[in-house]
């Protein structure tokens, strides 16, 4: 009952950090006049993400000193996954119905895809290895170059402006970052780093006292538990109209989980694939993130029946995982 406790403590410790590095980073990225979708995939997304980067990283750390960790850690990620674009798209839907911009999106809902069915064919061999990581890691700076580009276009920076004036600029807008947001990101650090540690130490020790395995439990706890960030974010961000933010900082969490998480962690600690996670959990994965940019492509606008359909895909998925699958 006692680690339990922990663990849910230690999981609104994640979102509490979380909140802090998000609305700090947010602040930060105004002030150097960065744009709201940039923003959203980049800034928001790995803040509101930072629960699955930390834990697979601490996952790592104690992985290589012989504490296994991998299935927590892995299903940690595909948990989060699963609870960002099924239930909290789902239920973003639900709230309102989302306009949106199919050209604005292809990029990222191309890369979302992509992200997914990579980790599937680096999964294959039952194996994350160093390699791996390296290739992971590569991939996200790839589609940072593209964002940064696509950032740059969206504030008409004009070819031609003098060198000096550009300079000027960005001292103006660096004086303007107060040292209050710097000192709430660090804080908003320092709470993740210690919440991780807590819940990988008390997930394990969970799973051990209720009999059922490591990875359930980062499905369904610990999934669900640290995709609450991207549920406070993405529902404020729709209530108050900025659906850009809102749909890219759920698409840009589910990338970085995959690059980032997975793949600065496992350059640490070489992960362990089972059989069962390559041949249903990343594949419904998968398919959920195919069904989930089909809908938001098809039109440009994401109704309440598909929002509906996105939640039944999860409630599926966790009742299978329940099962035994």
């Amino acid at each position: 009952m006692i680690n339990f406790l922990i663990f849910v403590l230690a999981i609104f410790l994640l979102w509490l950090g979380a909140e802090s590095v998000t609305k700090a980073a947010i602040k930060i990225a105004k002030t150097l006049s960065l744009s709201e979708s940039f923003i959203g995939l980049t800034i928001v997304a790995i803040g509101t993400s930072f629960p699955e980067i930390v834990i697979s990283v601490t996952g790592a750390i104690q992985n290589l000193h012989g504490e296994e960790t991998s299935q927590i850690v892995l299903g940690n990620v595909i948990g989060s996954g699963m609870a960002n674009l099924a239930l909290v798209l789902g239920i973003l839907g639900i709230f309102k119905v989302i306009k949106l911009k199919k050209s604005e999106l292809l990029l990222d809902m191309l890369m979302l895809v992509m992200s997914t069915t990579i980790l599937y064919l680096v999964s294959l061999d039952g194996l994350i290895t160093i390699q791996d990581g390296v290739l992971l890691i590569l991939f996200y700076l790839i589609y940072l170059l593209f964002l940064n580009r696509q950032n740059l276009k969206k504030q008409n920076l004009k070819k031609q402006t003098n060198l000096f004036k550009r300079k000027k600029f960005k001292k103006k807008k660096l004086k303007k970052i107060k040292l209050a947001h710097l000192m709430q990101l660090v804080l908003g650090l320092i709470i993740l780093t210690k919440a991780s540690q807590m819940v990988l130490d008390n997930g394990v020790i969970l799973a051990e006292q209720l009999n059922i395995n490591e990875m359930l439990v980062g499905i369904l706890l610990l999934g669900l538990g640290s995709s609450l960030p991207e549920l406070m974010v993405s529902v404020n961000a729709v209530l108050k109209g900025s659906t850009a933010l809102s749909l890219n900082n759920l698409i840009g969490s589910n990338i970085l989980n995959v690059f980032l998480a997975l793949g600065v962690s496992s350059t640490i600690s070489t992960w362990e694939v089972n059989r069962q996670i390559v041949q249903f959990d990343i594949p419904y994965l998968l398919f959920t993130s195919i069904v989930a940019v089909l809908f938001l492509l098809s039109k440009n606008k994401f109704e309440r029946n598909e929002s509906l359909l996105m939640i039944a895909l999860y409630t599926i998925f966790i009742v299978l995982k329940i099962s035994g699958f």
